[in-house]
């Protein structure tokens, strides 16, 4: 029966990709077929002062100046407001310089903000392929006041905002719109060197408040990025000398309230860490680290733990794991179970590490060892059998570019410990065909031991999707099996013994201008789900039907109903629910955001679990009555009852307050309060940051926990609210290039 209901779906599947593409297709528009221009930037005899003035010689001479289309929300219209761009190079970085125009220049959105947090402002950027394989790209954006946004763009992965790099960008606001200057210094990126180096690029511009971005050349639907880029020919470019030294030291403090009256020793923390990054070659980089810094200033993103499934995943932010992140990157389907197979979280408290990456000609490679004493580090209570033995990592990648944005690749991940070990291997590839049709699949096999008197298991996983886009239909379908035993230590991985399949169907619409101006586009969407689990042989669904609007000044708004069966502990639970959702940009200064779930809802913890009927709330808004001091808030509450008593009620209320004094330096409070655990965690930070590797940070947290004091012991969730943790920390580093 399972076997018959697979087929049926993946008939289904066809059928509706066949006929819905024949329709759009139809429909569509022919392309036009013309190549973007090729881009020769002029040298630069005196390098130009980043200052945001756009007075130096060089941007007197030849611009770019040619109409941004929009992709987001609308495709394919002009972009209101003109942008001109000018290009230069010399022997140690490529500059870029942006003058946008804005009719009303009042009404420009900036703000004076750490990195990364600009994209709710005007911007402006470019996308470069340094190597001009089709794989890889530095986004790279900065608001009026030239504060800096970059992202790592993989074709294998899409878009990562965690890894930071080196350039300087400056800007200011004018009464014709604003103006930016970008420059990127050479040994801040992987490129080939030669007489004649290609690179690909593309240009963005944001206009907030009218909620629409837009790039030159044109992002055609359903194309990908990296086909879209233009070729720009830089000459006689060459590596400079790339020896990066990044030391660190970390110094902390925490204390346990022993008692109402008494506090508990302090337990310090201190620690001295290095890396060592050399060029071998201008695309090629060896790292290699001692006791690495984990670098989490920033606390993980608040989630809500209340009554959930699947473990929560957090990102990685060591600089050291961060770097050539694009080049381990495999593939697997983005929404299903198995979320990275190299997730270097799982390296959990790294002795050491060492890393080569880079590209050879077509071919990408990445090796990456490391030694993690977390395994075998003393418990807080028992003894450790393991205690002072390390684990080891290898993983190994390489990638081949065929066309395009194509590739075939190859990935091994390797853990040894204690006479156990987890060995995986695989393959992956991508390839889009017809210009909007795109198939990517893997395959892995996993070998595990638990240790010398065992022997291994092995199991496969494997991944297929396949998807089609343009202005007025997306269709994408997917199909994912992850075998009983199959493990991956270097994997995000929530759950095994599965088959998976998938269809997601939604047509755009898009209103008339002319007659309502503040819509911009309307999206319903259909997906439909079905899962075997092959531990239990029970099958769950899911259905969605689903409208998103797009307005101006940043608007959404989504709608959903749901009906879905879950299979858990040996149950099948019929649930439905509704939500509604969406934020908007009120003004400059004051942003909304707020949601409303409705419906019915698996207590997991229970045993047997049961089902009950609940809903959840959130509200947020982001104020920001100056460029500098921004507060941002957010209520979150959720509440289950089963025949009309309460199972749980929980409130979560999370406050951040940040003034930032210029582009390097800002204090910041915040408190989140959870009642389902009774604890409320301050923390206040200041923090400098010249540029990314030379950081300055002093912190200090408190958690706060309902407890009362009987018979010289702690009563937990009951009495008053008690100061029972506080920590101290300090952590300098500085990056020494040369």
């Amino acid at each position: 029966m399972k076997r018959k209901l697979m087929n049926c779906f993946i008939i289904l599947f066809g059928i509706l990709i066949f006929v819905a593409s024949s329709l759009a297709d139809t429909l569509a528009k022919p392309d036009d077929g013309n190549s973007p221009d090729v881009l020769n930037p002029q040298f630069a005899p005196n390098p130009p002062k980043i200052d945001g003035k756009l007075d130096d010689e060089i941007w007197g001479l030849h611009s770019l100046s040619k109409d941004f289309i929009t992709y987001n929300p609308l495709y394919g219209e002009i972009l209101p407001q003109k942008t001109v761009v000018w290009l230069a190079y010399d022997n140690k970085n490529l500059y870029f310089a942006f003058k946008c125009y804005d009719t009303e220049p009042e009404k420009i959105k900036t703000s004076i903000t750490r990195r990364d947090n600009i994209f709710s402002d005007d911007w402006v950027g470019l996308s470069l392929d340094a190597l001009g394989n089709k794989q890889m790209a530095y986004d790279l954006f900065c608001n009026p006041n030239g504060i800096q946004g970059d992202i790592l763009n993989s074709a294998v992965s899409g878009e990562a905002i965690s890894p930071d790099f080196v350039w300087e960008s400056a800007g200011q606001i004018t009464d014709e719109g604003y103006q930016v200057e970008i420059c990127i210094p050479l040994r801040s990126i992987r490129f080939k060197s030669g007489k004649e180096v290609k690179m690909g690029i593309l240009f963005w511009r944001r206009i907030s408040r009218l909620g629409m971005s837009g790039s030159w050349p044109d992002l055609k639907p359903g194309h990908g990025l990296f086909n879209i880029h233009t070729t720009v020919v830089f000459k006689d470019l060459k590596s400079p000398l790339n020896l990066e030294i990044l030391p660190n030291v970390t110094f902390g403090r925490n204390n346990e309230r022993n008692s109402p009256q008494e506090w508990g020793k302090s337990d310090t923390f201190q620690g001295i860490g290095i890396g060592f990054k050399y060029g071998i070659t201008s695309s090629i980089t060896a790292d290699i680290t001692v006791n690495p810094d984990f670098s989490q200033v920033e606390s993980d993103v608040f989630q809500v733990e209340v009554n959930r499934r699947y473990p929560i995943f957090y990102s990685e932010k060591r600089p050291f794991f961060m770097e050539g992140t694009d080049i381990f990157d495999f593939f697997t389907i983005g929404h299903g179970y198995f979320n990275t197979p190299v997730h270097t979280r799982r390296i959990v408290d790294p002795l050491w590490g060492a890393k080569l990456t880079g590209t050879v000609g077509k071919t990408a490679i990445g090796v990456l060892s490391a030694s993690d004493e977390w395994p075998g580090l003393a418990w807080d209570s028992g003894e450790n059998p393991y205690l002072g033995k390390k684990a080891f990592f290898t993983i190994a990648r390489g990638k081949h570019s065929i066309k395009g944005d194509n590739y075939i690749g190859a990935l091994y991940s390797g853990r040894e410990f204690s006479g156990g070990f987890n060995r995986v291997a695989g393959v992956d590839l991508s390839y889009r065909f017809f210009k909007k049709h795109q198939v990517q699949a893997s395959f892995l096999q996993s070998f595990s031991r638990e240790s010398e008197e065992e022997s291994s298991t092995g199991s496969q996983d494997y991944n297929l999707t396949y998807s089609y886009f343009t202005k007025a239909l997306g269709i994408a379908a997917a199909y994912e099996h992850i075998g009983k035993d199959f493990r991956m230590n270097s994997a995000f991985l929530t759950r095994t013994g599965i088959d998976e399949a998938w269809v997601w169907f939604s047509p755009s619409f898009y209103p008339n201008p002319e007659k309502i101006s503040w819509l911009k586009r309307i999206n319903p969407q259909l997906t439909y789900q079905y899962l075997h689990d092959n531990n239990t042989n029970m099958n769950d669904d899911f259905f969605r039907i689903a409208v998103d609007f797009s307005f101006t000044k940043q608007g959404q708004l989504g709608i959903n109903y749901i009906q879905r069966t879950e299979s858990w502990n040996g149950q099948a639970f019929h649930i439905s629910e509704f939500n509604i959702g969406g934020g908007i940009q009120i003004t400059k200064w004051l942003r909304l955001g707020s949601g409303f779930t409705l419906g019915e809802q698996i207590y997991y913890p229970a045993d047997p679990p049961f089902k009950g009927e609940g809903y959840q709330v959130n509200f947020s808004f982001t104020l920001q009555p100056n460029s500098k001091l921004s507060q941002y808030f957010s209520f979150y509450r959720t509440d289950l009852k089963r025949d009309n008593e309460s199972i749980y009620d929980v409130n979560i209320i999370y406050s951040r307050i940040t003034y930032q004094f210029n582009k390097y330096l800002f204090i910041r409070a915040l408190i989140q309060y959870d009642s389902f655990q009774k604890r409320m965690l301050t923390d206040f930070l200041a923090s400098f940051t010249f540029i990314p590797g030379t950081v300055l940070h002093m912190g200090y947290g408190g958690l706060y926990e309902k407890r009362r004091w009987q018979e010289n012991d702690w009563v937990y969730g009951e009495g008053d609210m008690f100061n029972t943790r506080r920590s101290f920390f300090f952590k300098a580093s500085y990056l020494w290039r040369f």
